[in-house]
């Protein structure tokens, strides 16, 4: 035991004005209520209480700078205090001053820990910061228990940390003082308080500075000594940490903390965790790259190119026998054995293991322990770890669940008509339909429909892709027939009799119907021609000798529709129109998250050759939000600015196309509220009533509509065309334009056009404006 002065350098100068003497009386006190008892100790407390009061007189008071001389008494009290099988090795206990701040007796352990303070910090306790207020609070809620015998509940706990001189790693300890042997007396007269008044202090964080006003500390005196007493929280630090860590938003976990807080709990600093969850689609597990991200396994066969279907085998091998996995010496002999630790060898990694994650039985993933240097992975640290399973094991759970509703999200928003706008009415029919259940044996489900809602129509083109498609189609084939011609070509002089004599007779036959397809284009009947007779002869042909094999398969190669030059243009025609359609489903769905911010509204888009969509507005489909016709406004808005940039888009995409490919954009305009349900048999949107029929009718006569009295189409490449009815809409919409053009979106090129009478549609009229 040790009778050095220790200061722990953390006392606020403000709590020096309250007078403080180290003294034992309370001590004393305390020993004999215990020795009037008939304890089997009374004697034991009695001859203690002589040995104090025969060496120490006139009050019982002790000089902190003269502990020394009091050595037996301490050790008395320590060994009073403390269990008889505590060490003080390793207990970390020691004796201050009545408001901790210095210690006069302390244990082996104690002193040591003290004596490497340059590694030691109290827990946010520096002068004039956040230890103020907490040793402030700890000394009022003293005194209005001591002297106004009112209970607050003691604020005697904080926190202190370390490092562990063997591994660097932090070590965690909770601080508690013991205040049994502490008297507080005023010296003057004291205020009386409102309680009701001290309640509402005490809730708040600066309730120290209502108290130093009322009552100053120069009032008090303080009598007798603490305890303080440091429990090693390693665990449970490390443990809560990682908690508070997890909980939040798991799409940006800090994983370098949670790596931290394992470490700590491991007790290694020259380890690194990995977590790999285990998520499937339609039962084969794939790579999940958020959470792989600090998966080494994950990192390390992405970067050296180990395929998805390796993987996948892998998983299914360790959900058929899993267990624990350790690996302290990554070795050539072991790399035979398990393939699949070549990869981190590659990476540099000497030692492995990894550890099953299970939530409710079921295997959702494994965290992963490693190390660059060659580490020896045994049980004991193993079993360290088994505290924060529970919470690796929500992490997992949460990182499948989020998976899982992207994937539904993803194919409810772009394969079916069930989107997240209108999804709560579908809900409110199931429950309609449960509960009518309950009561009726052959429930009906009901029906799903809005009514009023505002149609808007837009539909961007790729502009002759028909004309394209041909043209692309006629090039690959013409060049598949001068291939052909090349091949029979080379045929000729290796051909058996049999097939010479086959070849002779229908040469020049197929030649003339070569030449006919590339004057007339009668492409039917060349397919009949190549899939019947030639196509058949060219097998045939393969088996003569290797030779005629090699030939052949060179017209095979160059007919392949994935690597084929008789492909090549239809190939880059398609790329080029996937490529178009991918940017512009990009710009939709990004604007989509925006608009339904704004007022939630269901929104479907179809492929053509390039995309349609329709958009429904209105009430029915948000009656928890207030409608008005701005949403209206601000949607029309959307839709030309929109179209103005898909086709800047567009256009931008061009010199990057292998096919210059143009788009043209058309916005049908229809100011009055349609009616539309749900058709179940069909499990899509479409319109309902006479008027709503009549405007999808319009909708899908306009898009090769023609200018009144010429052969123009109204569509043209980077101009927005806005088809509509009357004057009002008319109006409206040129607003919208002088709006974009002063903006310099739109070019001040408007034109005013009628258009040609349509079968049923009668009155047509479109503004049409160049994008600048």
């Amino acid at each position: 035991m040790k009778t050095e002065i220790l200061d722990l350098k953390v006392i606020d100068k403000e709590l020096e004005l309250a007078q403080s003497t180290v003294s034992f009386s309370p001590f004393i006190n305390y020993l004999k209520t215990l020795a009037e008892g008939k304890s089997v100790k009374s004697q034991v407390y009695e001859s203690v209480i002589a040995q104090f009061e025969s060496e120490l007189t006139a009050g019982k008071e002790l000089i902190v700078e003269e502990s020394a001389k009091h050595k037996e008494l301490l050790d008395l009290i320590y060994t009073i205090l403390t269990p008889l099988v505590s060490s003080e090795e390793t207990h970390l206990w020691a004796l201050s001053t009545p408001i901790p701040a210095k210690i006069f007796y302390s244990t082996d352990a104690f002193f040591a820990f003290h004596s490497c303070e340059s590694s030691c910090a109290f827990a946010g306790i520096k002068s004039g910061g956040p230890s103020a207020r907490w040793q402030k609070a700890f000394v009022y809620r003293l005194i209005l228990k001591n002297v106004y015998d009112l209970d607050f509940g003691a604020i005697i706990d904080t926190y202190i940390q370390g490092v562990n001189p063997a591994n660097g790693q932090p070590l965690y300890y909770k601080i508690h003082v013991d205040t049994r042997f502490l008297e507080i007396h005023a010296t003057g007269d004291l205020p009386n308080l409102d309680n009701e008044l001290l309640e509402s202090w005490l809730v708040e964080s600066n309730s120290e500075e209502h108290l130093e006003k009322l009552l100053p500390l120069s009032l008090f005196e303080f009598k007798g000594f603490s305890i303080v007493d440091f429990t090693d929280v390693t665990e449970e630090h490390a443990i809560e940490n990682l908690k508070n860590v997890l909980v939040g938003d798991f799409e940006h976990i800090p994983f370098d903390e949670v790596n931290q807080s394992l470490r700590t709990l491991a007790g290694k600093s020259n380890i690194d965790f990995g977590i790999l969850p285990f998520v499937k689609i339609n039962g084969r597990s794939v790579y999940l790259s958020e959470g792989c991200s600090r998966s080494i396994i994950m990192n390390s066969a992405v970067k050296y190119h180990i395929s998805e279907d390796v993987f996948n085998d892998l998983v299914k091998q360790y959900e058929q026998n899993t267990e624990v996995l350790i690996y302290n010496k990554i070795s050539e002999q072991r790399d035979i054995k398990h393939p699949f630790l070549k990869v981190l060898k590659y990476a540099g990694i000497n030692s492995y293991a990894l550890l099953p994650v299970f939530y409710h039985k079921q295997l959702l993933g494994v965290l992963e322990i490693y190390s660059y240097e060659k580490i020896f992975f045994d049980r004991a640290l193993l079993a360290r770890l088994q505290s924060a399973m529970p919470y690796i094991a929500q992490l997992l759970k949460q990182m499948a669940d989020d998976f899982a509703d992207t994937i539904e999200n993803l194919v409810r928003d772009n394969f079916t008509a069930l989107k997240s706008s209108v999804k709560w009415k579908f809900n409110e029919a199931a429950w309609a339909f449960l509960q009518d259940s309950l009561h009726n044996p052959s429930p009906k489900m009901g029906k799903i429909d809005f009514s009023q809602v505002y149609p808007f129509y837009g539909a961007i083109d790729i502009r002759q892709s028909t004309h394209e498609r041909n043209k692309a189609a006629f090039e690959d084939i013409s060049c598949q027939l001068e291939v052909l011609e090349d091949t029979l070509s080379q045929l000729e002089g290796l051909l058996n009799p049999a097939l010479k004599t086959q070849f002779d007779l229908n040469l020049h036959r197929w030649k003339n119907s070569f030449q006919a397809y590339k004057s007339t284009k009668d492409e039917m009947s060349l397919i009949q021609l190549l899939e019947k007779e030639v196509d058949p002869f060219l097998e045939k042909s393969r088996a003569i000798s290797a030779e005629t094999d090699a030939i052949v398969a060179g017209y095979c190669s160059a007919i392949s529709e994935e690597e084929g030059i008789a492909y090549k243009h239809r190939r880059e025609l398609e790329a080029s129109m996937q490529s178009i359609n991918q940017s512009i489903s990009a710009y939709l769905v990004k604007s989509q998250k925006e608009l339904q911010a704004t007022f939630p509204h269901y929104f479907e888009k179809f492929r053509t050759d390039g995309i349609e969509y329709n958009i429904y507005l209105g009430e029915a489909i948000a009656p928890f939000k207030e409608f008005n016709k701005d949403y209206v406004r601000q949607m029309r808005i959307w839709q030309l600015r929109s179209m103005a940039e898909i086709a800047t888009v567009t256009r931008n995409l061009k010199d990057n196309l292998a096919k210059p490919l143009q788009t043209t954009q058309l916005i049908f305009v229809h100011s009055t509220p349609i009616n539309i349900s749900f058709r179940n048999d069909e499990k899509r949107f479409d319109v309902e009533g006479g008027y709503s029929i009549r405007y999808e009718v319009v909708k899908k006569r306009i898009d090769k509509v023609l200018i009144k009295n010429t052969e123009e189409r109204l569509t043209q490449p980077e101009k927005i065309a806005l088809v509509y009815f009357n004057q009002l809409e008319q109006d409206e919409y040129m607003d919208y334009i002088k709006s974009l053009q002063k903006e310099g979106i739109l070019k001040d090129d408007l034109e005013l056009l009628e258009l040609e009478e349509l079968q049923g549609v009668h009155g047509l009229k479109a503004l049409r404006v160049g994008v600048k």
